[in-house]
């Protein structure tokens, strides 16, 4: 027997097969955890609801025997039963009694007591001894401005039930009837007399009033209590309240679907619109209590406990979604299965594969070394965290990347270097005045012939002319033009007409192609060399027309005042934008460029020059929405050798220091 094969039976005996076991079991705890859960949880929310509807009713009937006893009310139906102390209708002689006004007392006790359970009252009616209703509060009429409707005439008779058993009762007490199905819905009507206080010799009820309870709104304001402290209960991962729990009533006499978290199977009946839930109705209108399964249509199972609502012949489920609550534990346990097979094969492989992996690594670190002594230095070693060989691998790594660091540093030095002895800023300068003498060009073949515009051409030409002059003059000192290291003629300045001059001169001539802004004080005085911020100016209007490119957009010029005696000139574009990532390793870096052309000395040298004169410059930019630089320059005068410090103090305020 070889190596592998002793490992391979040590391993599935002593870890593959106990872990195959460890899931088993737990995925069997899993199951029957949530379900004993379940079942606690729907048998409580029964138990609440049940309760819940039960007080809300001992409580409309407490109410109601409490009106039933007022001297207001006692007055007013004797009052009515006297046909208003025999006061006869003015013009009709005595044939026909006049009913008095309901006290506004009474009317108030009532409006208020229909007002505090609209949801749960269909009516409240006032009888007289007869049985005849002397008024009635019911919800507002469709079409009247009004919050009850309060009836005191052409109430028909015939739309009152009560309890006739009311006038044989001597003392202020309540009847409840059965339930019964009303078009509003199913209906519970509480009927109360209306009596002599305590000690009188009249023992007949003066009147009574009657009360149509909406089961419905008491039994959902007993489901909606418990959606506040169960919303965020969970049984098992994943699987909340609101996903699973449902509420069922049902009349246990007529087999009628008082209520339904659906609604569309209220008041009908319950074997016709719900034939899945008979393992569950038929205990449940037999009048017991327990826990039953049942499998619902779209396939799962759900659990329902129900109980019996005191003398109401009305039996109430709290249904629970069994499928849901124990998919994720399924899933779980059979993934703890896969998990475990997988687990147990791949350490299998991996540990026959050690020692061959220490020996490759040990040979790739030869390798790569001999590689970087010969002079590669992009090798790199690639080996495992844990490896023995890791530390030896990381100081390779760390050598060669520090020297291809020093290296490159080097050679972009020299570069740098060579290109100052060359032409330095100049040709970036030369470029850009260039770019605007193409522009005026390509106006001139289509507006030539218009006389203001041969005008706007000769100063444009004149001004360009005289900045290739002023360019090819600093061809002297390129290294101190280039870096900002020299003394700047600053002078106050107003740079408004400095920006429109830009704006005019480079922007302008595109249009319409290209929507133009500008948003400028009339005035804004600062302390600048005021051709430097022109080409720091220009160069931003043109990178933010080129940014666009051919399909147009907005393009933004605005400038203002800011705390701290600054001012800012910012220049906005609709173009592609920039990455957070080239913002921060590229943007400002020098001969770093996405153009066709170009030698990506543009905003290096505006960086240069805006922190030559104590300011800084800003960006913002967001791929395919656009991007905006924000120049920020001091509005007074610095002393000598005040500007660098000036400028590295702004920058480390703003977070946004050189990134070379």
């Amino acid at each position: 027997m070889n190596l592998r094969t002793k490992l391979v039976i040590v391993f599935v005996a002593l870890a593959l097969v106990p872990l195959l076991v460890v899931s088993t079991l737990n995925y069997r705890s899993g199951v029957g955890s949530v379900e004993s859960l379940l079942r606690e949880r729907a048998l409580g929310r029964a138990a609440r609801m049940t309760s819940r509807m039960e007080r809300v009713l001992d409580s409309q009937e407490a109410r109601l025997v409490e009106l039933s006893k007022a001297d207001s009310l006692r007055a007013y139906v004797k009052d009515s039963q006297m046909g208003g102390a025999g006061r006869a209708a003015a013009g009709v002689g005595a044939t026909r009694l006049v009913k008095p006004a309901v006290p506004d007392t009474v009317r108030a006790h009532f409006v208020a007591y229909f007002r505090n359970n609209r949801e749960r009252l269909q009516s409240v009616t006032c009888l007289d001894p007869a049985g005849g209703p002397l008024f009635r509060i019911s919800p507002p009429r469709v079409g009247y401005d009004e919050d009850v409707n309060f009836q005191t005439s052409d109430i028909p008779s015939s739309d009152v039930r009560y309890d006739k058993s009311v006038w044989g009762l001597q003392g202020a007490q309540a009847l409840r009837s059965s339930i019964s199905e009303e078009p509003f819905g199913a209906a519970l009507y509480v009927t109360v007399p209306v009596v002599e206080p305590s000690g009188s010799t009249e023992l007949r009820p003066l009147g009574a009033l009657v009360a149509a309870v909406r089961l419905e709104g008491v039994i959902s304001d007993a489901a909606d209590a418990e959606s506040p402290a169960d919303a965020s209960a969970v049984v098992a991962p994943g699987t909340t309240r609101d996903a699973r729990s449902e509420t069922v009533a049902l009349d246990n006499a007529n087999d009628t679907v008082v209520y339904h978290t659906n609604t569309a199977f209220n008041h009908q009946a319950a074997s016709a619109v719900l034939p899945y839930l008979a393992p569950v109705a038929a205990p449940m209108k037999s009048g017991a209590e327990g826990v039953e399964f049942y499998d619902a249509p779209d396939g799962d199972r759900r659990l329902a406990a129900f109980r019996q609502a005191r003398g109401l012949g009305l039996s109430l489920a709290a249904v629970e979604n069994y499928t849901a609550a124990v998919a994720p534990v399924r899933r779980t346990g059979l993934l703890g299965v896969a998990l475990a097979l997988v687990a147990g094969l791949s350490a299998l492989a991996v540990v026959s594969l050690i020692a061959r992996r220490e020996a490759r690594a040990v040979k790739s670190v030869e390798r790569v070394a001999t590689a970087i002594a010969a002079g590669d230095l992009g090798q790199r070693i690639d080996v495992s965290q844990s490896g023995e060989t890791r530390e030896l691998a990381e100081s390779f790594n760390r050598m060669s990347e520090r020297l291809r660091e020093l290296i490159a540093r080097e050679a972009e030095t020299r570069q740098f270097q060579s290109f100052l002895r060359i032409s330095a800023m100049v040709s970036h300068d030369l470029k850009n005045a260039i770019a605007g003498l193409s522009m005026l060009v390509s106006n001139m073949e289509r507006q030539f012939h218009r006389e203001e515009f041969r005008a706007d051409a000769i100063e444009s030409l004149r001004e360009a002319t005289e900045k290739l002059k002023r360019t090819v003059a600093r061809l002297s000192e390129p290294a101190r033009s280039l870096s900002g290291e020299y003394r700047i003629a600053s002078r106050q300045t107003d740079l408004v007409p400095v920006v429109r001059r830009v704006v005019a001169a480079n922007a302008e001539p595109s249009r319409p192609l290209y929507d133009i802004e500008t948003r400028l004080p009339e005035t804004l005085v600062a302390s600048v060399e005021p051709e430097r911020i022109e080409s720091v100016v220009e160069n931003l209007v043109i990178n933010a027309l080129e940014a666009m490119g051919a399909k147009g957009g907005r393009l933004t010029v605005e400038a203002g005042t800011l705390e701290g005696d600054l001012v800012f000139i910012s220049v906005a574009d609709t173009g592609t934008g920039m990455s957070e990532e080239f913002i921060k390793t590229r943007l400002f870096r020098p001969f770093s460029t996405t153009k066709n052309k170009g030698i990506g000395l543009g905003l290096f040298t505006c960086r240069e020059i805006v922190e030559a004169h104590g300011g800084r410059l800003e960006v913002e930019s967001e791929v395919g929405v656009g991007t905006r630089f924000r120049v920020v320059l001091p509005s007074r005068l610095f002393r000598s050798g005040e500007q660098r410090k000036q400028a590295e103090r702004a920058a480390t305020d703003a977070g946004t220091g050189a990134s070379d």
